[in-house]
């Protein structure tokens, strides 16, 4: 008979504790991601060091119900905090100081529905169906290129307003995270040398070639769409209005606008790569875009 989910944590942490002794501390916190996503996250705190990776238990329980040993599960967890534990404790002052913190505020979408409990506690402005909300960008923590959200109470404790918020934002996150496009053909090859080109079809019956949007770091590159006349620029380039296809957060696919193209074809793909191909966190929309160059970006 199975464990419980409840009895299932309890388990682990009294696991966990045992094998770690009195000097660390191990607890679960109820975390929120993105698009309301709630997950129990297993928190490893030595006095050793100041930050800890958070491990979340509702994936390993699911392995526990498919068939997967306890003492694997906990192996496992064991295994994962080791590897992604930061050698040194982070000195994290620097963020109650504005100076310091003003040239790393970015921003990023997320949507706006999905999100809408999380909005109500941090700075944000609407933008179609999405939601433009500001972080500060950590390019160099220990397991990479990391943000900071920030709330409401983070503006008073800097005597800034949202506006500033916003335009510090608009100026650092083209700078810091620099976009990149490329076609689709490439991102392939890149992934799998051994592709190539697909020469089937005749040049007329060639369907139009598709291209990702992201940025250098591919970290939350759907916001790209943003960097001022990235959009126009590429539409130009292409000489036609293009469809936009929120493959995730961090990055979108750009088809330029042809006869062939439906829209709910479109929306329907969006939506059955969102169900079976990305995580629930990281979904940005349900639904394709259209920009067009005289008159800008809409929903449909």
């Amino acid at each position: 008979m199975n464990l419980s989910y409840e009895t299932f944590k309890t388990s682990i942490v009294s696991f966990l504790q045992t094998q770690f002794g009195g000097d660390t501390d191990v607890s679960l916190q109820p975390i929120v991601k993105n698009n309301n996503l709630k997950l129990d996250g297993l928190i490893i705190q030595s006095a050793a060091i100041n930050v800890s990776p958070t491990i979340y238990l509702n994936a390993y329980y699911e392995d526990y119900l498919s068939g997967t040993p306890i003492s694997t599960i906990q192996n496992e967890i064991m295994a994962a905090y080791h590897k992604n534990l930061p050698k040194h404790s982070m000195d994290f002052s620097f963020f109650t100081d504005f100076e310091k913190v003003k040239y790393q505020i970015i921003y990023k979408l997320i949507n706006y529905e999905q999100n809408f409990p999380l909005l109500e506690h941090v700075p944000h402005v609407k933008f179609l169906d999405l939601a433009v909300v500001f972080c500060c960008f950590l390019p160099d923590t220990p397991n990479g290129a990391a943000t900071i959200l920030i709330h409401k109470h983070h503006l008073g404790l800097w005597n800034i307003d949202e506006n500033c918020l916003y335009e510090l934002a608009m100026k650092n996150t083209p700078i810091l995270l620099p976009c990149e496009i490329k076609s689709m053909n490439d991102v392939m090859k890149s992934l799998c040398p051994e592709i190539q080109a697909d020469e089937s079809f005749p040049d007329a019956a060639k369907p139009p070639e598709m291209y990702v949007l992201t940025n250098t770091e591919k970290l939350y590159g759907a916001s790209a769409i943003l960097y001022p006349n990235i959009l126009s620029y590429f539409a130009k380039r292409l000489k036609a209005d293009l469809y936009l296809l929120p493959s995730s957060i961090h990055e979108v696919l750009l088809l330029p606008n042809c006869p062939d193209i439906n829209l709910s074809e479109l929306n329907c793909i969006v939506q059955e790569v969102n169900q079976s191909h990305v995580q629930k966190e990281e979904i940005l929309s349900d639904h394709a875009y259209l920009f067009k160059q005289d008159a800008g970006l809409f929903t449909h």
